[in-house]
């Protein structure tokens, strides 16, 4: 058992995190590499800074997040890059089940895109177990502000044929400064603010710029 536990331990320290399911990661400085479900690797821009792997488990899904993210002196957040790993647990019978729609071809994939605004803080006070809830208390704990707001562009596939596992790269900007109040105008269902196509294909030009996607080796 005390093997077991150092073994683990070494691991960890190297940024690489077996799953009984789901991706075995490498992260190094800015590169990042799935070696399986998905089989990518993914080079980040130097402006973000790559922080530990965040770990936990939800109810049905094992998620591994690492988190580049850029700041500025006062260590108050402009920029977040996102890389989500997730599986489904052994023995649950959840599966990830949606389609590449609408799609957006990045590296040598095809995934669902999403380009918006929301607020970030509510969405991790109304579910503090959630994603953004464990991001955020993470990030305070490295020393960092975040703002309310984040303009987003999001890419989500299913990894492997029975929908055991995803991957979610999301690109994050502080929208604070474009919205008194923290008041969006005109939200979805979700709350979230919806960008047009214009911007849409902007902020996921931006995204392209700094995070450079191809086959894992």
């Amino acid at each position: 058992m005390i093997r077991a536990f150092i073994l683990i331990a070494v691991i960890c320290e190297l940024g690489i995190v077996p799953a009984s399911a789901g991706p075995t990661v490498s992260q190094v400085g800015q590169v990042l590499v799935s070696f399986q479900d998905p089989r990518i690797r993914l080079q980040i821009d130097s402006t973000f800074r790559p922080l530990p792997p965040l770990l936990f488990t939800l109810m049905s899904t094992v998620v591994d997040r690492r988190i580049y993210v850029k700041a500025d002196s006062h260590k108050d957040v402009t920029g977040l890059i996102v890389i989500q790993f997730e599986s489904v647990k052994p023995g649950s019978t959840f599966k990830f089940v949606y389609r590449p729609r609408p799609p957006a071809k990045f590296g040598d994939d095809t995934y669902r895109f999403g380009a918006y605004i929301y607020d970030d803080a509510k969405e991790a006070s109304a579910a503090p177990t959630m994603e953004s809830a464990r991001t955020r208390e993470f990030l305070v704990r490295q020393g960092y502000r975040l703002p309310r707001l984040f303009r987003t562009a999001r890419l989500a596939r299913v990894t492997d044929e029975k929908g055991q596992s995803e991957v979610i790269i999301f690109y994050n900007e502080n929208a604070d400064a474009d919205y008194a109040g923290g008041v969006l105008p005109n939200t979805d269902a979700d709350g979230d603010l919806v960008l047009d196509a214009k911007d849409a294909a902007a902020l996921f030009n931006r995204l392209k710029s700094a995070i450079h996607s191809s086959v894992g080796s």
